[in-house]
């Protein structure tokens, strides 16, 4: 957002502050007043245009294959903006069509609005809608915009909705008809409109008939019953304000614009998808989303608003050593000792661009070609984001963090061979390794202390199919044996058979307690010895593969009988 001060007519920048000695720092609460004078500041959202992070290499890609699109243009000679006499000119222009009710125009400040107030349009009586020489047209019902071509009769439009149709879709129709200077005639612009959009507008105008005019029975009106009700509606606002449904699945069912390019419809794409986010409200800690959405690539980079309002809303927390949080922290530390500021040249190649907050990468899975960029997020957008996904969810408000018992050193053991004994959870995710991660396609154990929820871990591990339905995570890791679930190995390790307590839950909390150094002796450790096949477990295998090949002699059978079935048809 941009801070502007209506007294000085003009953006604040952080000298302004920096002149006062004071931190460049903007809240509702604290910082709202300008430095200078003392005003009151006017808050200006930013686009929502979103920050990729690009490197000046690859915007300059970008911009080079986007102009590549048009043929090189050709422009007229622009000398006359050197006219003086012209100046006063387009400032009277600027005034008769009311460029400065949209437009920020310095000299133009305090410059109102020359369009009346909509507020109530839709209660304003018939008589005062001015259908000028029309009238007599929308009372026989003749319509020269011909706005229902599928109408066989013509019907009269003498009433709000024909005036506000034909309004929008053309203003100057009121105008035809009548001789008028220039300056006079009626200068509401013409939009583009789509029939949907048309109808769209028309309805909110008919229905801008404020309290006192509105006839519609309160019971229509949705009215949330409780909270979570209202915090869904709240950030369906945002959700689609920022086209969140663009690259993410929210709902179930919901296809993504992403989904259906060619090539994350093959198998290997699917894979590379953006995370799907219906369950992200009970996936991960709702702390640990605010952060995100504030830097998605995990840089440890914030303004101090962006820290204070982290820490009031979530709590600071130290970053486990050797995190990528904690790696990035220091990368920036060196980089921002290191590189040259903004306008600064390097051998002579001319000005720098301006380098962007955050790193030129995903934070939590750097393996995707699709990046999440960084949006300017206001801090009510935030936290309307962060529990529209808690309530989706059905998740408790405030989520109060589960504290998990350390491991054993037996623990450790046990979760250890499980890891490298069957199990493939290196062989997928982000370890660390360069010439592993080239191929890795699941995030780091090192971000889950910080970013999942023990609960949904636990279940993840059980059956993320069900969860996720088309995930590489594999199903049938454990089995459920008493009222335990073990690991689901036909040669388990020694260890996991002497361990009697629930196999998943371990792994649930060895994940959670990870830190660099043990991820790096798992990458290290070989399999472990493994135990005899005890007679239940050898029972269970057997009576998988039973039903394995019983499904693909059913599948061979249905196959053939439909293939004798084709043949004998022949002849008909």
């Amino acid at each position: 957002m941009s801070l502007y001060c209506h007294k000085e007519k003009r953006d604040l920048t952080p000298e302004d502050y920096s002149k006062k000695g004071l931190p460049f720092v903007f809240d509702t609460e604290l910082h709202s007043r300008c430095p200078n004078d003392g005003a009151e500041l006017q808050v200006q959202n930013m686009t929502v245009m979103p920050n990729f992070r690009l490197s000046e290499s690859d915007a300059r890609d970008i911009a080079t294959y986007l102009f590549s699109l048009s043929s090189p243009p050709s422009y007229a000679s622009a000398d006359f903006v050197n006219d003086p006499n012209l100046k006063e000119k387009g400032r009277l222009l600027i005034k008769q069509y009311g460029c400065a009710g949209c437009h920020e125009i310095k000299g133009f400040e305090e410059e109102q609005r020359i369009g009346k107030e909509l507020t109530v349009e839709g209660a304003t009586p018939i008589e005062r809608l001015d259908f000028a020489l029309q009238t007599k047209h929308a009372e026989e019902g003749f319509d020269p915009l011909k706005l229902r071509p599928e109408q066989k009769e013509e019907k009269p439009w003498y009433n709000h909705k024909g005036f506000f149709e034909h309004k929008i879709t053309q203003p100057s129709i009121y105008d035809e008809g009548k001789e008028k200077d220039p300056k006079d005639r009626l200068r509401m612009p013409e939009p583009y409109l789509t029939p949907q959009w048309r109808t769209a507008l028309t309805t909110f105008l008919l229905g801008s008939v404020g309290s006192e005019g509105a006839n519609v029975p309160s019971t229509l009106f949705y009215n949330p019953q409780d909270q979570r009700r209202q915090d869904i509606q709240n950030g369906w606002w945002v959700i689609k304000k920022y086209n969140c449904m663009g690259c993410h699945q929210i709902q179930v069912g919901q296809r993504s614009v992403v989904m259906d390019l060619p090539f994350y419809q093959t198998p290997e794409g699917k894979d590379l998808l953006p995370p799907r986010l219906t369950s992200e409200g009970a996936r991960v800690d709702p702390a640990w989303l605010l952060k995100f959405l504030h830097d998605p690539s995990l840089s440890g980079e914030k303004t101090p608003a962006q820290t204070q309002q982290i820490n009031a809303l979530a709590g600071a927390s130290p970053q486990p050593a050797g995190s990528p949080q904690a790696q990035a922290q220091v990368q920036n530390q060196s980089q921002s000792q290191t590189q040259p500021g903004a306008n600064q040249t390097a051998n002579n190649q001319g000005p720098k661009l301006q380098q962007q907050p955050g790193l030129d990468r995903n934070g939590v899975r750097p393996y995707l070609n699709f990046r999440m960029p960084t949006f300017n997020f206001s801090p009510n957008e935030l936290q309307m984001l962060v529990r529209f996904f808690m309530a989706m969810s059905g998740q408790q408000d405030p989520y109060i963090k589960e504290l998990l018992p350390p491991l054993t050193e037996q623990e450790k053991v046990v979760a250890r061979e499980m890891f490298t004994s069957g199990t493939p959870c290196l062989k997928c995710h982000i370890t660390g390794e360069p010439s592993h991660d080239a191929k890795a396609i699941a995030p780091n154990f090192l971000l889950a202390s910080e970013r999942l929820k023990p609960d949904w871990t636990f279940r993840w591990l059980l059956d993320p199919s069900q969860i996720s339905p088309g995930t590489a995570m594999p199903t049938g890791l454990f089995r459920k044996e008493g009222d335990r679930w073990v690991v689901n190995l036909a040669n388990p390790p020694v260890s996991a058979s002497n361990y009697h307590d629930d196999h998943a839950r371990l792994l649930v909390r060895y994940m959670f307690l990870m830190n660099a150094d043990e991820q790096r002796r798992l990458l290290a450790q070989g399999p472990a010895a493994t135990a005899k096949p005890t007679e239940a477990t050898t029972q269970n295998h057997a009576r998988a593969k039973r039903r394995r090949m019983g499904f693909h002699h059913r599948r061979a059978y249905r196959t053939n009988l439909g293939t004798r079935a084709a043949e004998a048809l022949k002849g008909f």
